[in-house]
């Protein structure tokens, strides 16, 4: 299955590219960037053609599956033209701008029988699997504390451009959502969530704080944004378990996953071995392709769609309260 990225971000080189060139079943990626490239910035093993226009590389590449790793806001545009074009897309988180674009684009690729899904990685990595074991064995999970916030991007990054689709509301409401799917497996009966912090100049959230509910007396609170120091983690809960989790949303592919649990009074750690989450979410949509059937990965876009939109839609309610 040969491959077309485009855009050719920090995200795509650092890990979608490394991933993509170690799966069997990818044979050639051409990359589209409108950055000047040269062979030489590309890893040794990579194989494929450039391209300094999308539109060309997508009308010109024989590629089956694209790969969308662009500023936000262009997302749809380019993920519509390889869908009309009869090819497989992924698209980087947040897929899509409003859960309309998602719901048009799914229908767009379910007319041309192909497959569209969103990177939101870190639910394929096996310690998810471990933490759901864990759920699964006791009373289970009733209370989800997250946190994942960083320092100040620089100024130039399109996060602090809303005209660029940024924002923290854009940008880490995909964990939020995924989190809720891969945990508690139903929308939340009621949300609040509140913009904490926006940026100086162009007045785009950079921080929030959000409480969703479900029913049995569930919860999830979280503190999302770009303006503190650096934290990542999570803490699932419930009447006999409590297990905490490092670097959680971002964990690196050598890292080693440490599941701190506490319970009955005792502490234990359950080690995940290294894992590149990456990799397993691609290998998921080539295999979901190959099988003919993609169903989970958008009923995945859109319910976390649909997440997305009541987040933002609870932050401007607050905001103009």
């Amino acid at each position: 299955m040969r491959t077309l990225l485009i855009g050719y971000s920090s995200i795509a080189q650092r890990r979608a590219l490394p991933a993509l060139l170690s799966i069997p079943e990818i044979q050639g990626i051409d990359i589209a960037s409108r950055r000047k490239l040269e062979n030489s910035d590309l890893p040794k093993d990579w194989t494929g053609r450039i391209y300094d226009d999308y539109q060309r590389a997508i009308d010109d590449s024989d590629a089956e599956l694209v790969y969308v790793s662009l500023i936000n806001r262009i997302h749809e545009t380019w993920a519509e033209a390889a869908l009309r074009a009869g090819k497989h897309v992924i698209v980087d988180k947040p897929a899509f701008m409003s859960l309309a674009s998602a719901e048009r684009l799914v229908k767009l690729a379910a007319q041309h029988r192909v497959c569209i899904a969103e990177a939101v990685v870190f639910g394929d990595h096996p310690q998810v699997t471990a933490l759901q074991q864990l759920s699964a064995d006791s009373a289970g999970i009733t209370r989800i504390s997250t946190i994942f916030s960083m320092p100040p991007l620089p100024a130039e990054n399109f996060r602090n451009s809303s005209d660029a689709g940024g924002g923290s509301l854009y940008d880490l409401g995909p964990y939020v959502a995924t989190t809720s799917r891969i945990f508690f497996r139903k929308a939340p009966s009621s949300l609040v969530c509140q913009v904490l912090n926006r940026h100086p100049d162009s007045g785009t959230d950079t921080a929030f704080s959000i409480l969703a509910t479900y029913d049995g007396g569930r919860s999830l609170v979280g503190q999302f944004g770009f303006d503190t120091e650096y934290q990542n983690r999570i803490t699932l809960f419930g009447p006999d378990l409590a297990i905490s989790v490092d670097r959680f949303f971002t964990t690196a592919p050598d890292q080693e996953g440490q599941l701190v649990i506490n319970q009955k009074n005792g502490r234990s750690i359950e080690r995940v071995e290294p894992a590149d989450s990456f990799l397993a979410f691609l290998n998921r949509v080539v295999g979901c392709i190959g099988n003919d059937d993609w169903s989970s990965l958008t009923d995945d876009l859109l319910k976390d769609a649909k997440m997305l939109e009541r987040i933002r839609s609870a932050a401007q309610e607050t905001h103009s309260q």
